[in-house]
């Protein structure tokens, strides 16, 4: 009997948990395609910045719930790769809103960063899709 207990009881555990975890994709987590390219601000590639591609509401998307945006940081040359859910995966298909800063947190609050970052304030549109290739983004 003690060992019918101990199964019923791992049993429902593993029910617990698996109900806890999700057993099934998150209906939120659009599908993604690999996204790499340069960034440049005004004819000079943007170093050590940090990138971000916001999704932006779409048809085939619940209002309101786009997607997550991909994040990514450039190198010494303006390279860059983004990733969404896991390490390098790229950005949800569709239009996305591009933005760009700095780095580092300390450059943030410094009056020198809008000399190193003059395009820190501006945006594009860019549609990800697949067979894109790299992606050049031009401020």
């Amino acid at each position: 009997m003690k060992e019918l207990w101990r199964f019923t009881s791992f049993i429902w555990t593993g029910v617990l948990v698996a109900g806890v975890l999700g057993c099934g994709e998150n209906p939120d987590q659009y599908g993604v395609i690999p996204v790499k390219g340069v960034i440049t601000c005004q004819g000079v590639p943007m170093a050590k910045a940090f990138v971000n591609f916001t999704p932006l509401d779409q048809e085939d998307r619940k209002e309101g719930r786009p997607g997550r945006p991909a994040l990514g940081v450039t190198d010494d040359q303006g390279n860059f790769e983004l990733t969404t859910y896991e390490n390098g995966d790229g950005a949800i298909v569709g239009k996305h809103r591009v933005s760009v800063g700095p780095y580092s947190a300390t450059e943030v609050d410094n009056p020198d960063a809008v000399k190193k970052f003059p395009c820190i304030d501006s945006t594009m549109e860019i549609e990800v899709k697949p067979g894109m290739g790299e992606v050049k983004i031009e401020f």
